[in-house]
């Protein structure tokens, strides 16, 4: 009975020894850090092509806001990024507003290759609906 007890208590203090770090570890959380981008390029709509600006700046955690302006247009959409160590980024998102969540065609995606300079943001459910591409300084 007595060596029963001391394994038990053996076993919990291993357990409890290797699990230590993980319990008492501070969370780290996911920032997206980059140079916020200012753009320049063409941006397609329903078989139409405009010449589009726009920029692409950090939010904070994971997000940015793409904010583009075309033909006297402005949409903004907030997108959840991930940035590689060769600083080309890749996101997620929404656009932000009820005109595009009555058409449902709200989600996006983006593609910025760093060395290229070049980027790519496509609507996900009909990309001829919305596409836009161009550089980036």
């Amino acid at each position: 009975m007595q060596l029963v007890k001391v394994f038990i208590n053996i076993t919990i203090f291993i357990i409890l020894v290797i699990s230590a770090p993980t319990i008492f570890s501070k969370e780290e959380t996911y920032q997206a850090v980059y140079k916020p981008l200012e753009c320049r390029g063409v941006n397609f709509v329903n078989e139409k092509a405009y010449i589009a600006t726009w920029t692409f700046i950090p939010t904070g955690g994971s997000g940015s806001e793409i904010d583009i302006r075309y033909n006297g247009i402005k949409k903004v959409g907030q997108i959840r990024t991930t940035v590689y160590e060769n600083g080309d980024l890749y996101g997620r998102g929404k656009w932000i507003g009820r005109t595009a969540s009555k058409t449902g065609n709200t989600l996006l995606t983006i593609n910025f290759n760093y060395k290229s300079k070049k980027f790519i943001l496509i609507s996900l459910f009909n990309p001829d609906d919305f596409h836009l591409e161009g550089k980036c300084k």
